[in-house]
């Protein structure tokens, strides 16, 4: 054998070092599983010599490999694999076999990795995946077999480990097929049933999987994973009332799962019940007071429900760690301006030092210079951060412009709106806001114009429309024009409260009663917001059941007392609510 040169050595031992540092691990393992009885033997260590055919099989698998050349690669890593029976190069062959979806050379190489390394979790899965894709399922269930007995013996679930290889399977009737055969050879083992409804909801098979989790469930009720895989797979079915069900039973019977907890608050948040949601999160807090993505959420949600004295404490503490510091200055810097402590929020809003958060932070902070009469100061932090944050100039064009309508003059506000408009063109943020302005300012003709101009770019823009129809009907005019602007934008935004108000508002002004007040109930019920109850009142009003306007007024005023657009109705119809 010709003597290598010190320079090829050094390549080598750079080329095979993830084969060095995997044997390395390898040895280390060794001595922790001394006590563990793997069920597999494990072969004789080989020891052979460095050639340079073997040389050449790990320089050019690994060259080729950082270059892509992923074929020559492949062939290369089973080559040494051979002559080295290393079982790294087996794995690098069958992974890059895999992704080439040559699936007869994954085969080869998977097989050595299974013969070298017979106890590797991930060479059972490997295995199972490539025997499967090469129509031999037989083989692919003696590899799952292999694997949950591993499993067992590393205290692990090979069941579950067996699920995750196969559910990304295009093949779903073979994968299913083959998981239900692992479970009909171990019968008694309730982690085998549960598997297979894993992979049947990952293939959105959610009457089986349901169907298996209450088996699952009734074996072995206090496992706390099957109910919260139940709850997600009825959530996908859009039995979301079920699934909170199910899940406000289960934190009933284990008030101590940090897992059912989670995922019930979670299911809550998404269903929009935030009361019940913060119930939910302070019960996780006091289980789990030093975990921080619990307090985050738990300070989240009282912030949002304006629970100032118990979401104070928590930002607090959280301004204490790295990862949650600015987070945490920002939203409790929130919580001090909405309790009138200005200078206090100021001071936390400057404190927020990294990404969006902090040109949101420089926003709000304009927000209180303008508000406390410090106009100018604020529009020059507005345009530094533009300056810093071209990505984010539009919405800051949009702030400032905001602040200057509230506290400067008019002409100021138009001015900054045209150079802010010269800037994005197409930015339809800004233009909406302006129209808006002009209807402030009793233009509605500039109004009109600028959502047009909108519309001409983006007929779609559902804003836009109900803006433009909403006005129309509000003004008594172009009725049947109003209506169909505020049909396009409802078919765009079915869900929308502002929309269903319009849509209400402009068949009350055509004189459709009934229907109106079918849309503004509807809209009412999505919000409880004042314009929209004053405006179903005043139809409930006129159409002769003062007694249900009555009542909606006063609960609306319960939301939001002294409401200028309730009283404004009232006082209009000269009505008594008491």
């Amino acid at each position: 054998m010709k003597k290598l040169t010190y320079g090829l050595v050094v390549v080598l031992l750079l080329a095979t070092q993830g084969c060095q540092t995997n044997k390395q691990k390898a040895q280390d393992a060794a001595g922790a599983e001394q006590a563990v009885a793997l069920p597999f033997p494990e072969p004789e260590t080989l020891r052979r010599e460095l050639d340079e055919d073997l040389v050449y099989s790990y320089l050019v698998g690994e060259i080729a490999a950082h270059r892509g050349e992923l074929r020559l690669a492949q062939t290369h890593y089973q080559h040494a694999a051979i002559l080295a029976r290393d079982a790294y190069a087996a794995e690098r062959a069958t992974r890059i076999a895999l992704h080439l979806k040559d699936y007869q050379s994954g085969l080869a190489a998977v097989r050595r990795w299974v013969e070298l390394a017979p106890n590797d979790m991930t060479a059972r899965q490997l295995a199972a995946v490539l025997f499967l894709r090469n129509e031999q399922p037989g083989d692919a269930g003696r590899q799952l077999d292999a694997l949950v007995k591993i499993a067992n013996a590393r205290g692990t679930d090979g069941f579950l480990q067996a699920a995750s290889a196969l559910s990304a399977e295009r093949d779903h009737a073979g994968a299913e097929q083959l998981l239900r055969g692992l479970y009909e050879r171990h019968p008694s083992d309730v982690r085998a049933l549960y598997a297979v409804a894993v992979l049947e909801t990952a293939h959105r098979r959610f009457d089986q999987a349901e169907t298996r989790l209450r088996k699952v469930i009734e074996q072995e009720p206090t496992w706390e994973r099957a109910r919260v895989l139940l709850s997600r797979v009825l959530s996908a079915q859009n039995r979301r009332d079920e699934a909170l069900a199910l899940l406000d039973d289960s934190v009933a019977r284990y008030p101590d799962s940090v897992l059912l907890r989670t995922t019930y608050s979670r299911q809550l948040v998404d269903a929009g019940d935030y009361p019940r949601a913060l119930e939910q999160f302070r019960a996780l807090h006091a289980l789990a007071p030093d975990d921080q993505e619990i307090t985050f959420g738990f300070a989240m949600l009282a912030t949002q429900q304006e629970q100032w004295g118990e979401a104070r404490p928590l930002w607090q503490a959280l301004r204490g760690t790295r990862e949650r510091r600015d987070e945490a200055s920002y939203y409790l810097a929130q919580i001090e301006e909405s309790d009138g402590n200005d200078e206090l929020a100021i001071g936390l809003y400057r404190t927020v030092s990294r990404g969006e958060l902090k040109i949101d932070a420089t926003m709000r902070l304009a927000r209180i210079y303008g508000r406390t009469g410090r106009l100018n100061e604020a529009r020059e932090k507005l345009r530094e951060a533009r300056i810093a944050n071209p990505g984010r100039a539009a919405d800051l064009y949009i702030s400032e412009t905001h602040l200057v309508q509230q506290h400067g003059e008019r002409n100021e506000a138009l001015a900054l709106y045209q150079a802010a408009i010269d800037a994005f063109p197409d930015n339809h943020d800004l233009r909406y806001n302006r129209a808006l302005y002009f209807f402030e300012l009793d233009d509605f003709a500039g109004m009109e114009r600028e959502l047009r101009e909108i519309l001409d770019q983006d007929p779609d823009h559902a804003d836009s429309l109900n803006a433009l129809g909403y006005t129309l009907a509000d003004r008594n005019e172009r009725l049947d024009e109003a209506l169909t602007y505020i049909a396009r934008a409802l078919k765009l935004k079915p869900d929308s409260p502002a929309i269903l108000d319009s849509m209400g508002w402009v068949l009350y002004r055509q004189g459709d009663l009934a229907g109106a007040a079918k849309y503004l109930r509807k809209a009412l019920a999505l919000t409880q917001d004042d314009e929209i109850a004053a405006h179903l009142g005043e139809v409930l009003w006129v159409s002769g059941q003062q007694d249900d306007a009555r009542a909606v007024w006063r609960e609306a005023l319960l939301h939001t007392p002294g409401s200028d657009k309730i009283q404004a109705v009232i006082e209009r119809l000269q009505v008594d609510v008491e």
